[in-house]
């Protein structure tokens, strides 16, 4: 109850944060897995697969998952025809035709065939379990004519426990059997299940139908006991194993179970019962399964749901920097005020990294030839040597695994491990796209996570540059349309800072984590030109964007004061890229919101010009920081004679490039800053774009180098509006220049206290 409790209350944090910052992504959006269950052909246990949403318990019935599995009924006709007939055709007849559809002119294979073979048993046996379909689907919801059905049902069930009591075939007596035990579970006739159970089913011939009545059985049973028959459902009866599951797990208790386990089969089958409902450490249960019963058909499935945890665990704080699937820790933190960062979550990782390897030593310990599913031992094994950094085992292993099992499914993921494993395998600082892998990027470049994964790898060793091309690629092959196989990611530029920004754009991910000179790294090599086919590939998006970087190279120079190669950066871009991109037009990417609508020089939102335009121009990037570079010049030149006008200037730019200004987007890309009330620290000039430092130093020599007091209360007033981003009474001029007071209270004088400066 508690964790349904927190997934209806994240549920609903999600809608208020779908009408405040946006979506948040977690559980199956953000959880990492390598290893898909279908992929070894386990899609009977669907139900349990390792799932964040569900809390590890998958409720969907999608057609498409079971499509390679065939109902056990169904196989059974089919070896009845001797394999005459076609699956699909029985399963047509199973699913999709009626009683009144048994007749010697049927175009359905299955029917017919029995009626050339003069298969009078069988086709007596379809018509009885048709009507019995019948039955079941004239009940009246409504329950206008529960007498009526009730009569029907107690004359039905009477007639099939007769014929089954006369039934010679045994083939066909067990298929009446079952028959009536199911009407009799429908009808309350608990008396009738238990003597037609016990009379044609006992533990010598344990097919589907003894497992199928078993489970109708079961309900009949008071004692304890009844836990090693649902235990015993879960492993042996795919179509039973999830009903078992939902009807009988809030009672299951393993200790008390294990006491009626009467062979090592049970009690390996009571292990997996109870397994299946932990979404945590499942490794001693592993061991008990094993030790019991290595052939038991679910242990490799279990085996394989203990790798998605670990992958969930390592991989997703890894990858992601977001928690792991299943845990919403960082809801609770939030609301305890408690900083999540990447330090912290690379911690969490790394300590799960500990357990994957007493899971890989439980499998080197194992006899995997004397299991059901050796594959599925093999390919764990891969996973887990990579996820514990033995990447010389595990290279030897995938080269081995590669030779033994060409045409299994599987060696699509042990390929992208084998690309992952041969990049983190490199020292930092010489990271590269290894030739042996780049097939293999060609080959699954539609699988973000994947890209995405190797593109860490690489960035995590120092190769920002190949790292940040397969970080971009993921966004020309992904659809616009949100998906679930999306990759949504966090950082922050220092490790130790909380309140982890989200990212799905690289763009946004270069510009929150990265310095100037990193930047710059990646511009050069841009600049360079690429040669071979796979370089212009992974590095399509960010050729694409090249003018979009260089702008943003330019921003990121702006922020750590390097104003001349912020200009350099602005001038290798052309005039058209600044005519598209910063206009009312929209014709570029950032659309109407970078709009220079105001000059950061002479103007302020939501004040009357006080400034006279002394220079007209175009106001764009280049040309900001052009003016700011020549007024800072001036300014700091002794022999300047409006020393103060060109301070005064540089305060006001400085102040307009802050989250209050009207050409914030100097140095940001969105006027929202995150974290509205904190100091972000990633941001490197964070600190000075929120406080206005440079505006208030700049003001101060405005008013050291003013000619007149009328200018200087100007000054004073101006330093105490950027630092309360309000208009009001100004400590600073009652303080030194009191007669002004009353004129500097409103924006009505400015411009006339402005020319006193002479």
């Amino acid at each position: 109850m508690k964790k349904f409790l927190v997934f209806i209350v994240l549920l609903a944090n999600s809608f208020c944060q779908s009408f405040a910052c946006g979506y948040s992504p977690y559980g199956e959006d953000v959880r990492y897995c390598l290893f898909k269950p279908n992929y070894f052909n386990y899609a009977q246990y669907k139900s349990f697969f390792y799932n964040a949403d569900l809390w590890g318990f998958d409720y969907s019935r999608n057609p498409e998952d079971y499509k390679l599995t065939v109902d056990s009924n169904i196989a059974d006709w089919y070896h009845y025809t001797n394999k005459k007939v076609s699956i699909g055709a029985i399963e047509d007849f199973n699913f999709n035709l009626s009683y009144t559809d048994i007749h010697s002119k049927s175009d359905n294979d299955f029917i017919k065939y029995l009626f050339q073979h003069n298969k009078t048993t069988a086709i007596a046996y379809l018509k009885m379990a048709k009507n019995c379909e019948m039955i079941a689907d004239a009940e009246d919801v409504w329950e206008r004519n529960e007498e009526s059905n009730h009569k029907n049902r107690s004359e039905l069930l009477n007639k099939i426990a007769d014929v089954t009591n006369k039934e010679q075939d045994q083939y066909f007596k067990r298929k009446y059997a079952f028959l009536t035990i199911r009407l009799a579970y429908y009808s309350g006739r608990n008396d009738i299940i238990k003597s037609v159970f016990e009379a044609n089913f006992n533990k010598a011939k344990k097919d589907y139908l003894y497992y199928w009545s078993l489970f109708f059985y079961t309900f009949t049973k008071s004692n304890p006991g009844y836990m090693v028959d649902v235990a015993n459902l879960m492993a042996n009866s795919p179509e039973k194993s999830y009903a078992s599951y939902y009807y009988f797990h809030h009672d299951f208790k393993i200790q008390e179970a294990l006491k009626y386990a009467q062979s090592k089969e049970e009690t390996a089958n009571v292990y997996a019962y109870a397994s299946v409902q932990k979404v945590d450490k499942n490794l001693d249960y592993l061991r008990a399964i094993y030790a019991n019963n290595p052939k038991s058909p679910i242990l490799g499935f279990l085996l394989l749901r203990e790798i998605n945890k670990i992958e969930d665990w390592v991989y997703t704080p890894y990858y992601s920097n977001y928690n792991p699937s299943t845990d919403f820790e960082d809801f609770w933190r939030i609301n305890e005020k408690v900083k999540v960062t990447t330090e912290t979550l690379r911690n969490r990782s790394e300590n799960d990294r500990l357990y994957a390897k007493e899971v890989l030593d439980f499998i080197n310990t194992a006899d995997v030839s004397k299991t059901q599913n050796p594959i599925v031992w093999e390919a764990s094994k891969i996973n887990l040597q990579f996820i514990t950094r033995n990447y010389t085992e595990c290279l030897k292993n995938i080269s081995l695994f590669e030779k033994a099992h060409r045409s299994e499914k599987i060696g699509d993921e042990i390929e992208k491990i084998k690309a992952l494993c041969i990049t983190a395998n490199q020292e930092k600082g010489k990271a590269v796209i290894k030739p042996e892998i780049k097939p293999i990027i060609l080959k699954y470049k539609d699988d973000p996570r994947f890209i995405f994964a190797l593109g860490r790898e690489l960035e995590f060793r120092e190769n920002i540059t190949d790292g940040l091309a397969l970080m971009s690629l993921i966004e020309e092959t992904t659809a616009r349309s949100y998906d679930s196989d999306d990759v949504e990611w966090r950082g922050n530029r220092i490790k130790t800072s909380g309140n982890l920004q989200e990212f799905y754009r690289y763009f946004d991910y270069l510009d929150f984590v990265y310095s100037a000179k990193d930047l710059q790294t990646i511009v050069d090599r841009i600049d360079k030109g690429f040669s071979t086919e796979f370089q212009k590939i992974i590095y399509a998006k960010l050729l694409k964007d090249k003018d979009y970087i260089k702008d943003l190279l330019g921003t990121k120079y702006l922020r750590e004061s390097q104003l001349n190669n912020a200009l350099i950066a602005f001038r290798s871009l052309d005039k058209k890229y600044w005519d598209d991109n910063y206009n009312a037009w929209e014709r570029g990417e950032f659309g109407d919101s970078y709009v220079f609508d105001q000059n950061p020089f002479y103007d302020f939102k939501y004040t009357n010009s006080f400034i006279e335009h002394r220079e007209k121009y175009l106001v764009t990037k280049l040309a900001v920081t052009e003016h700011l570079i020549k007024y800072t010049s001036l300014a700091n030149n002794p022999k300047t004679k409006d020393r103060d006008y060109y301070y005064f200037l540089i305060a006001n730019c400085y102040y307009n490039m802050s989250n209050y200004g009207n050409s914030w987007m100097m140095r940001r890309y969105s006027s929202f800053s995150y974290g509205s009330n904190e100091v972000n620290e990633s941001y490197i000039d964070e600190i000075e774009y929120r406080n206005k430092i440079k505006a208030v130093a700049n003001y101060k020599l405005a008013c050291q180098n003013a000619k007149s007091d009328k200018f200087k209360a100007l000054c004073l007033r101006m330093m105490d509006y950027v630092e309360k981003n309000e208009y009001s009474s100004s400590k600073r001029v009652n303080k030194e220049f009191s007669e002004f007071s009353s004129d500097l209270s409103g924006c009505e004088n400015l411009e006339e206290y402005f020319k006193a400066r002479r």
